[in-house]
């Protein structure tokens, strides 16, 4: 039985029943699922989870203002899990008009890696780029540092007046004091769109990884103390990292894909990425192989093939034993390069602009 929810570590997410089980997640209505199902988020269930999520829809389909807000710990370059965080955003932003709120969160980037300010600076920039090159609307959208954001560090500081150090301990097991000032930051980041100078109380949603629940059951929780709509939330599933063994993170950079890595760099780590093949390859053209263990088809089912028709190929010619795992991983290379080729040239011409969001 899994006793809490580590936002600071790379384990996988074993048994999903557990969560909604153990922590109170709500499953995402069918009814959601079928409105949104032109996004693969909805469609392959990659958002599972949500809390007030249908709240939210509700309340911006009456009309009524409403925001999204999220993040990233400019501690290293965007991967995977960041371009799945900001495309949820990117979804609430055109399919609702909801204004965007986007934290980076320099000062957790100095609690939990020891970056100081200057040195995550230019990580931070990093991150808008891919940020805005993946299609976030800026001019909706208020984009800030943590430590530069007076309004975030007061709320962070009112929140800490509602919360005790056996509540944090409960939900994050005993951490330092750096780290739970960090946690309060993020109510402070979370709130933050609900004050009078956005217009009050409204409806908020925070899509993250199901290993930030905590933070949001803990913002949720103060919420109300301090005058405010508990937030709603969507959670995806995790994908694995490359060697199969853990979630994909910037803790083990060589198992993971970031969207600055270089068509060699795609090569070298896709190439050694864990499959489902067989011992042999006599046996595996006989057998199949097993796509449901294999990497490589989860980086394709979560980020590169958009067309359900490409993955159900995919799984057939893996099945059957039509195709080979170095041929598949060749094909599936050259698709990732060239949409990473594609990405970083876009990017490129908008890091100017991300550099003026960070003034």
């Amino acid at each position: 039985m899994v006793e809490r929810i580590d936002p600071w570590s790379n384990e996988l997410v074993r048994d999903y029943d557990e969560l909604f089980e153990k922590f109170g997640l709500q499953r995402l209505p069918a009814s959601l699922k079928k409105k949104f199902g032109e996004s693969r988020l909805f469609r392959r269930e990659i958002l599972f989870a949500h809390r007030d999520y249908d709240e939210f829809v509700a309340s911006a389909e009456k009309g009524e203002p409403v925001a999204v807000m999220s993040g990233i710990k400019p501690s290293s370059e965007f991967h995977l899990g960041s371009k799945l965080t900001a495309e949820e955003i990117i979804f609430n932003q055109k399919q609702f008009g909801a204004k965007a709120f986007y934290a980076v969160a320099d000062n957790e980037a100095l609690a939990d890696n020891g970056l100081s300010y200057e040195e995550s600076h230019p990580l931070a920039v990093d991150n808008v780029a891919d940020l805005l090159a993946l299609g976030f609307d800026s001019r909706n959208a208020f984009v800030y540092k943590q430590s530069r954001c007076l309004n975030v560090l007061n709320l962070a500081q009112l929140a800490s007046r509602k919360v005790t150090m056996s509540t944090l301990d409960s939900l994050y097991g005993h951490k330092n004091l750096a780290l739970y000032l960090a946690v309060l930051t993020q109510v402070g980041d979370v709130l933050q769109p609900q004050l009078e100078e956005f217009g009050g109380p409204k409806r908020v949603v925070v899509p993250v990884g199901v290993d930030q629940d905590p933070h949001l059951r803990l913002a949720r929780d103060l919420a109300p103390k301090l005058g405010f709509i508990p937030p709603s939330s969507t959670y995806h599933r995790f994908f694995r990292a490359l060697n199969g063994e853990t979630k994909m993170s910037k803790r083990d950079p060589d198992s993971m894909l970031s969207l600055n890595d270089s068509a060699k760099d795609v090569q070298r780590k896709v190439s050694k990425a864990f499959t489902g093949g067989r011992a042999t390859v006599e046996e595996q053209k006989k057998k199949g192989a097993e796509w449901w263990k294999c990497v490589v088809y989860e980086l394709m089912f979560y980020h590169f093939y958009e067309d359900d028709e490409e993955l159900k190929k995919m799984r057939e010619d893996c099945e059957s034993g039509k195709l080979m795992c170095g041929e598949c991983k060749a094909i599936r290379i050259k698709k990732i390069q060239e949409y990473l080729k594609k990405h970083q040239e876009k990017k490129k011409r908008l890091r100017t602009k991300a550099e003026k969001l960070l003034e």
